[in-house]
This record gives C-alpha cells, structure tokens and sequence, in this order.
C-alpha cells in the first residue's frame, strides 16, 4: 500500500463522537468514532481507509509542510492532539494535551510554524479563551505557555452571549498579529505576535474589533494580498468587509448572507474560506437556510454579488479544497455526509456531484498529498 498511496492524496475527517441534541439532526445508527483517513480517488470521491478512535476531533490545522497536523478534541475536557503524516497517508498519534478551556473548537499555526493557538469555545460560561502551545522540532506539542480568558460576554442573544466563547485564531497577512473571534463578546481580540519570547503574545487592544452587540463573529479570512479581511458572524448571518490598514481593521461593508429571509433561524453564518486561486471568497449559511454563497474578490477587495448554492446536507460546519482545487468537500454534521462540488476556478462555478463519503457526524475535513 505503501508505494501505490505514495502520490495519493488522503483525507482527514474530523468528528463529533457523540450525536447532537439538535432538532435537525438525522439521527445516526452509530455517532463518529473520531478522525477517519480516507483515500481520495480520481473522481473526488472518498474510500474509507481507517480510524484513529479519539474524542471529537472537530477541527484540523495542518503545517505547512503537511508533515503534522493537530485537532482539537471538543469536549468538557478540552484536549489537543498532535499527529504525524508520512509519505505514505499514515497517521500516528505524537502526543495530547490539555487545552485549558472547555470545547476547543478552532486552532491555527503561527506562520513560522512555532506555535499553536487554539480557541476555546466552552458552552458553559467560564471555560472560553485562547490557549497557546510550543510546537516541537518532532511535531509533538509542549504545555501550555499562555492563555487568555474570554469571560465577558454583551448578553444580547439569550444563551449564547452570557459569557465569552473564542471560536476561532487568525493570522494577518504578514504575520504580526493575530486575531481571536469572541462570538460571546461580540469582539475581535487582538494580539501582537512576538516570535522569539517564551510567551508570545502581547494583548493589543488598541487593535480590537467591536461588532454591534448579537452579531456573533465566527471565522476569518484576509484577502491574498493581506489589505481586506471578511468576516462571518453567526447570529447576525453576516459577513464583515474590512480594509487593513498598519494591521489595523476599518469596516468598509457588510453583506447578508440571506437576502430574502430575515429570520434568526435563517441566520447562521458559519465557516468561510478563500478558493486556492485567491479569487473567491465562499461562506455557508446554516440553520434553515444550509447553502454555500460563492463571492468574487473586486479590484477593490469588496465582494461581488454571491452565487449561491445549496450544501446538499444540513449544517455544513465546514469545507475545504483538495490539493488539486478542482474539488470542494463539505462537510454537513446534521446528514451524516460529505457532499462534492466541481469547481470552475474561473468561473468560480459550483457544480453538486453527490455524495463524496457517508460518515457519522463529520465537522471538518483537510486533505494531504
């Protein structure tokens, strides 16, 4: 298997490995076992190789190399764990830690690859923050050397501003700092990122972003060129256009992600990334709504009127492109499936081919050549 799978592309999934109380979940016979490796084949489709049984892997970061990668595990216990990827597609366990908060749901690697951030959610109020860990020469990940609580939440929305909840890290286009969505907090925390000192971060809240209170920042990402960032926020079922300026965030626009239906149950902007070209921006709206919106990028870094598309499942937490980028994979929690689209990177053009792969609970997905 070894030779035949050396220029194989393989697929990580993550999971939640218990099954949602929510009303929209299709139940499952079974919920995922934790982070499935699957092969991918020449039509984009996904054959079922293994599983590394742990609980909720529900978030992949990859080095830069693809070397390692490291998930976090989304539990009251929060936990990181830190693995490696030969040559081959196989996947070992470096080690765990503790990621100091409850929920970990989001974590990024600093450009220089020295460090890892991740963002504890945690339901509970008392729980959420920014955790930081020194990556090892082998991959393997050391305690924990900083961490920055999110207790504060604005209260706007009942049960899910009461307190602070970091739901994801972000890197600036040059590296110098990094940014912390507070979904509780209605806030974009800023920090200086300081490479070379034991502790790398230095709170800059001069930088700071403030939402109007029940917007519910997400997920992030900065235009190739580094001089725009969007934004998606969850109850406000938005995304946030902003020029960047000395790292310095001004809003200059904001998009619905839902033009024609205003509702709190058609608002839940979720997961956004940029197409491999830079050329496109994609976001998924979830609750009853469940589509994919493609964007084009202006010349002057604003958005383009969205094509949208529907996920072909029910919460689509998250998507990625295969390393070739002709493929985009979703991955919907509530349905049990990863669905495939074709895309037309000049175009920007979707196109819905079925189902990719069949898995219990699937929260995230990140391929490895």
């Amino acid at each position: 298997m070894a030779n035949a799978a050396e220029h194989q592309q393989i697929a990580l999934v993550g999971t939640w490995t218990s099954i949602p109380d929510a009303p929209l979940e299709q139940k499952p016979d079974h919920p995922g076992e934790g982070l499935y490796r699957l092969k991918v084949n020449a039509d984009g489709t996904l054959t079922p190789l293994d599983v590394i049984k742990m609980k909720s892997p529900s978030w992949i970061v990859k080095s830069q190399d693809c070397r390692f990668a490291y998930t976090t595990n989304e539990e009251n216990a929060g936990a990181v764990t830190a693995l490696s990827i030969d040559k081959s597609g196989q996947v070992k366990v470096l080690n765990a830690v503790d990621s100091h908060g409850q929920q970990p749901t989001h974590a990024t690697i600093s450009p220089d690859g020295k460090f890892l951030f991740v963002a504890n959610y945690s339901v509970a109020k008392g729980g959420a923050g920014v955790s930081v860990f020194p990556i090892h020469h082998d991959g393997k990940l050391g305690e924990q050397v900083q961490h920055f609580a999110f207790d504060h939440g604005t209260g706007a929305v009942k049960g899910r501003q009461d307190g602070g909840h970091a739901h994801s890290t972000t890197f600036t286009h040059d590296g110098k700092y990094l940014y912390a969505a507070d979904l509780g907090g209605d806030k974009l925390h800023a920090y200086r990122y300081h490479a070379n000192k034991a502790e790398p971060l230095e709170a800059d809240t001069a930088h700071d972003v403030t939402f109007t209170a029940g917007s519910g920042p997400r997920h992030m990402v900065f235009s190739p060129d580094g001089k725009h960032a969007y934004v998606t926020t969850e109850m406000a079922g938005e995304i946030a256009v902003f020029t960047v300026k000395d790292d310095h965030l001004d809003r200059s626009n904001t998009v619905k992600l839902n033009t024609e239906n205003n509702s709190a149950e058609y608002r839940s902007g979720g997961g956004i990334i940029l197409s491999p070209n830079g050329k496109y921006v994609i976001a998924a709206n979830r609750g009853s709504d469940n589509k994919l919106l493609v964007f084009k990028i202006e010349a002057d870094g604003q958005l383009g009127k969205p094509v949208s598309y529907k996920a072909n499942g029910i919460e689509p937490r998250a998507f990625s492109f295969d390393g070739s980028g002709k493929y985009l994979y979703v991955t919907n929690v509530f349905t049990n499936n990863i669905s495939l689209f074709h895309f037309d990177e000049k175009s920007g053009e979707l196109k819905a081919a079925g189902d990719a792969a069949k898995i219990s609970t699937p929260t995230d997905i990140k391929f490895f050549n």
